[in-house]
């Protein structure tokens, strides 16, 4: 199951309040939460039809975004929604792992208070495979 979240930035304008939600594919760990939160407001505003050249779009960029649903293996790790993007990802980055071997410790039916050492190697195995994945390659553009 690849985890989802469901963002939502609410503001107001000349009187009119506009809201845009929209669901989010989260990658499985970030190499880059800057990056990540830049490229946000884009993903929202193509999710939502809205132009990049608009004042709707600059006012979506400079307003707060929040998570407002989660959908994950480990969505009952994190209950406290909605809450800041920025407070989510670095909550979903400090937990991850630790959530991650839970369920697969449950799905396996490991005890893990009886082998702490198996529940240790897991997730340095975790760790690892993520510090050693293979970065996403840029679309290969031609050059004519």
């Amino acid at each position: 199951m690849k985890s989802t979240i469901t963002v939502r930035s609410k503001f107001d304008f000349r009187g009119e309040s506009f809201c845009y939600e929209g669901e989010i594919a989260l990658p499985d760990s970030f190499g880059d939460f800057d990056l990540f939160l830049e490229q946000l407001p884009h993903r929202l505003a193509k999710l939502n039809d809205l132009t990049t050249l608009s004042y709707k779009f600059e006012m979506l960029e400079s307003s707060e975004i929040e998570v407002i649903k989660f959908q994950s293996k480990i969505a009952s790790s994190i209950a406290d929604l909605p809450m800041r993007v920025d407070r989510f990802l670095e909550l979903y980055e400090e937990i991850g792992p630790d959530a991650h071997l839970a369920v697969i410790a449950e799905e396996h039916q490991l005890d893990l208070q009886a082998n702490p050492q198996l529940a240790k190697a897991l997730k340095e195995a975790y760790l690892l495979g993520n510090r050693h994945k293979p970065k996403e390659k840029p679309q290969a553009t031609t050059w004519w």
